[in-house]
């Protein structure tokens, strides 16, 4: 079942990707979708580009969803559903070219450790972006709700979500050589990104 915060969010999903295609010049190559959920991010890259795409997940049910997704799409890239923790991937060293996370890294209960394992498993020359927010394509009137979807979602759940000062001290006790950490497209301090190039 997927999350009703997901529901509300999916708008998003597809900005996000167009984003990241656009940084980073994605079109091919190896790219890993942790804690991907419902699939949502790896979804829209499959949609855009030729990635060759892993959905990872601790959560087998979550990954079962992403399948079922996929399965409906008419797209032809090769892709994998793989059952493993953050914080100890089943991946050899550098091994995929881009690593996306989106709303998963609040849930991991050793951050500095996860992001030891996204470094080690991304590709030299490769780009790994970890965190949460809306990007910077969101029109304004799509920002406003779904700010407002996020707020409550947070709320809700009672959790504290790290500001970018703990980012900041979670990459340097991960002890990571090539990084920033920022605010979202807006600026407004609702999304916290890291991202990781090696």
């Amino acid at each position: 079942m997927v999350n009703s915060t997901y529901s509300v969010l999916q708008p998003m999903y597809p900005l996000l990707i167009q984003q990241f295609v656009d940084d980073y010049s994605l079109n091919e190559g190896i790219a890993l979708d942790i804690g991907t959920g419902p699939g949502f991010l790896g979804l829209e890259m499959a949609k855009i580009t030729s990635m060759k795409i892993f959905f990872v997940d601790i959560n087998e049910e979550a990954l079962q969803t992403a399948k079922k997704s996929f399965d409906s799409l008419d797209c032809d890239n090769k892709v994998e559903f793989v059952q493993s923790d953050v914080h100890d991937l089943i991946f050899e060293d550098n091994f995929a070219d881009f690593i996306m996370s989106r709303g998963s890294i609040w849930f991991w209960n050793n951050p500095t450790k996860g992001l030891q394992e996204i470094y080690r498993v991304l590709k030299p020359g490769g780009t790994a972006i970890i965190g949460g927010g809306l990007g910077k394509y969101v029109p304004e009137t799509m920002r406003k709700r779904l700010k407002k979807a996020l707020e409550n979602g947070v709320k809700k759940r009672n959790e504290k979500r790290p500001d970018l000062k703990e980012f900041e001290e979670m990459v340097k006790k991960a002890n990571l050589p090539n990084y920033k950490v920022f605010n979202d497209g807006d600026n407004s301090g609702t999304g916290k990104w890291i991202e990781i190039k090696k």
